[in-house]
C-alpha cells in the first residue's frame, strides 16, 4: 500500500461514481431537467461575474428584485471551479467537470486527513478515502450538487487539528492553521449553506461533549480554558467573522424577508432512514423493495404517505454492515465511563448529533435544534446530516477496528480481503443520478432564437413545446419554463421575470404559464415595477419574441 495504491483506488472510485458520464461520452451528468438547470444557471453567474458581466450577488434572474444570489445556495467556490473549466468545455461538461473536481479533492484531502494529519496506515487512508468517495447516500443524493462541497469537510478537519496540535508549541502555525480553517468555512457558507451549517453544528456538539467529558464546563473552568486560548479563538472568530460577511450580506436581508423554512418533520431521520440504501444498492436493495412492499399494501405509490417513508431524500442511510460497525464502533467507545480521550468525544457528538435529528412517529427532538440554534431553520432536509455524516462514521470505524483488520489481514488475509470486498461492494448502487443529457438540452435551447436588441428583460411562457409534463401537474407548472429562463437569462446576461428557487421574491407570480390568466399577471408585476422594453417568449409561436407594452 502507498502512493501507487492509492492512485488505483482513486481510479476505480471514479469509474464507480462517474460510470453513466463515462460510458455515455461525457452526455449524462448528475441532475434532472430541473435542479441541475438551476444550479448551472447559478454557476454561469459566477463566471459572468469573474469576466465583469454582472454584480456578485445579483444573478439575471427575478428581475428586478436585487441581491436574489441569496433565494438558494450561491456556490462560490463551485463558479470558481466550474469557470476555469469553462475555459475548454460547454456548461453541461464543465457542470460534470465540477463534480469530478470535488470527488477528486476529496479523495486526495481525506488521504492527507488520515495519513498526513492522523498519521494512520496507508491501508486505512485509502480504505477510508475509497469508502468516502463512493458512499452509496452520496452517489445517490448527488443529483444535489451542494452535496460535492462535502470534499471540504476533510480539509476544514484536518486544519482545526493541526491548529489545535500546534496551540503548546508554536503559537504561530497555530494561527496559520486556524486562519486556513476559518477563511475556508466562511468561503464555504456562500457555497453551500447546508453542508458548511452541518459543520458548525457537529463542531459545537464536539466541543460541548468535551467539556462535559472533560469537567470544564464550570464557569471557572471555562474562564481558565478561554484565557488560555484567547489569542487564538480571536484570530479563528475575527477571519471567520471576515470571511462570512459575503455570505451575511447574501443571506441575512432574504432570512429577514422569508424568515427561513418552517420546521418540516417529514425531512427528519426516521429509523428506516438509517439503513434506507435506495431500491437499486447492490446487497441491500431487497431489504428497501421489502419495505417498499409493506407500505404499498397501506398506501398507493405516489401517495403523500410513500413520499413520507420512501425515495428521494430518504435514500440517505447507511450499507447494513458500516452501520452494524459504526454502532458498535460508538458502543465500545461511549461506555468507557471516565475516559476522556478524544475517540470517546468524538464517538459522543456523532451519537448526540444523530440522535437530535431522528423522529419517532410524531415527535422529533429536532425541533428544539430548529428554533434554538441560530440559522437552524435555513434547513428543510435534515435528513442530508446523514451524508455529512459519512466521513465522522467512516473515522469512527477506523478508531476502533482498523488495528483488528491489520492483523486479520496479516493472519487471514483471504477474510481480511473479502471483508474489504464486502464493505466496497455494499457502497455500489445501480441507480442512475447521472439523468440530464447534454446533447437533449442543446438541443431544446440552442433552438431558441437570441432576443431582439430592444428588449432589456423578458419572461417566458414555454420553451419546449409538447414537452413531457415533469413528475406531476403542480411541479410543471413551477419548474420547466422558470429554470429554462433562469438559463437563457445567464447565457444572454439579459434579466428575466422568471425564476425559482429554495425561496422565492415577495410577489412572485409566475407559474402555470399556459394558464389563460398568466399574461396578465406578468402584466400586473411588470406594471408594479415599472418594467420597460419587456419582451415575451414563446416557442410555440412561428415569431416566438414578442415586444410587449407595459404602461
Amino acid at each position: 500500500m502507498g502512493p501507487l495504491g492509492a492512485l488505483a483506488a482513486y481510479l476505480l472510485s471514479i469509474g464507480i461514481v462517474f460510470r453513466d458520464t463515462i460510458l455515455s461520452g461525457f452526455d449524462l451528468g448528475f441532475g434532472d431537467r430541473t435542479d441541475a438547470i438551476i444550479e448551472i444557471s447559478i454557476l454561469e453567474h459566477w463566471r459572468s461575474v469573474l469576466l465583469g458581466a454582472a454584480r456578485w450577488n445579483q444573478p439575471f434572474y427575478f428581475h428586478p428584485y436585487t441581491d436574489t444570489l441569496g433565494y438558494n445556495d450561491g456556490y462560490l467556490l463551485s463558479g470558481v471551479v466550474y469557470s476555469g473549466w469553462r475555459l475548454w468545455f460547454d456548461p453541461f461538461v464543465a457542470d460534470t467537470m465540477t463534480a469530478l473536481t470535488y470527488k477528486s479533492v476529496g479523495f486526495v484531502a481525506i488521504l492527507w486527513l488520515v495519513r498526513g494529519v492522523l498519521r494512520w496506515s496507508w491501508g486505512a487512508a485509502i480504505l477510508i478515502a475509497t469508502l468516502a468517495t463512493i458512499a452509496n447516500n452520496m452517489f445517490l443524493q448527488s443529483i444535489h450538487a451542494q452535496i460535492q462541497t462535502l470534499a471540504l469537510l476533510p480539509i476544514v478537519a484536518g486544519l482545526a487539528i493541526k491548529a489545535a496540535r500546534a496551540e503548546t508549541s508554536d503559537q504561530g502555525r497555530t494561527y496559520r492553521w486556524a486562519i486556513a480553517a476559518a477563511a475556508m468555512m466562511g468561503l464555504w457558507l456562500v457555497t453551500s449553506f447546508y453542508f458548511a451549517w452541518f459543520t458548525i453544528y457537529f463542531s459545537i456538539a464536539f466541543v460541548a461533549c468535551w467539556l462535559w467529558v472533560t469537567g470544564r464546563w464550570r464557569s471557572a473552568e471555562l474562564a481558565r480554558l478561554f484565557h488560555a486560548h484567547r489569542r487564538t479563538a480571536a484570530v479563528f472568530v475575527g477571519v471567520f467573522v471576515l470571511a462570512a460577511i459575503p455570505f451575511v450580506l447574501v443571506y441575512a436581508p432574504k432570512m429577514l424577508e422569508t424568515g427561513g423554512h418552517g420546521f418540516v418533520l417529514s425531512y427528519t431521520v426516521q429509523p428506516t432512514d438509517l439503513v434506507n440504501t435506495g431500491e437499486r444498492n447492490l446487497l441491500w436493495g431487497w431489504l428497501v423493495r421489502a419495505l417498499a412492499g409493506m407500505v404499498h399494501t397501506v398506501t398507493p405509490a405516489g401517495s403523500r404517505l410513500e413520499k413520507a417513508w420512501l425515495g428521494g431524500e430518504h435514500e440517505a442511510g447507511f450499507p447494513l454492515l458500516l452501520f452494524a460497525l459504526t454502532c458498535a464502533a460508538a458502543y465500545r467507545l461511549v461506555r468507557r465511563r471516565g475516559d476522556t480521550g478524544f475517540a470517546r468525544v468524538f464517538a459522543l457528538a456523532i451519537v448526540i448529533s444523530w440522535a437530535l435529528t431522528l423522529r419517532i412517529w410524531q415527535v422529533s427532538p429536532w425541533i428544539l435544534v430548529h428554533y434554538l440554534v441560530p440559522a437552524a431553520s435555513g434547513l428543510r432536509v435534515v435528513l442530508r446530516y446523514q451524508l455529512f455524516l459519512v466521513l465522522p462514521v467512516l473515522l469512527l470505524v477506523g478508531t476502533v477496528f482498523r488495528h483488528r483488520l491489520t492483523r486479520l489481514w496479516r493472519r487471514r488475509p483471504v477474510l481480511a480481503a473479502g471483508l474489504i470486498a464486502l464493505l466496497i461492494l455494499e457502497q455500489i448502487n445501480l441507480a442512475q443520478p447521472a439523468q440530464l443529457s447534454r446533447k437533449a438540452q442543446f438541443a431544446a435551447l440552442d433552438a431558441v432564437p437570441a432576443p431582439p436588441t430592444e428588449c432589456h428583460a423578458f419572461y417566458v411562457v414555454v420553451v419546449r413545446p409538447g414537452e413531457p409534463i415533469y413528475v406531476d401537474r403542480r411541479l410543471n407548472a413551477l419548474y420547466p419554463h422558470n429554470v429554462d429562463a433562469m438559463f437563457l437569462a445567464e447565457r444572454w446576461r439579459l434579466p428575466t421575470l422568471n425564476g425559482f428557487s429554495t425561496f422565492n421574491p415577495p410577489d412572485w407570480n409566475v407559474a402555470s404559464p399556459e394558464a389563460a390568466d398568466y399574461d396578465a399577471r406578468v402584466m400586473a408585476y411588470a406594471r408594479k415595477h415599472r418594467l420597460a422594453g419587456l419582451c415575451r417568449l414563446d416557442m410555440r409561436s412561428p415569431a416566438p419574441w414578442r415586444r410587449v407594452t407595459t404602461i
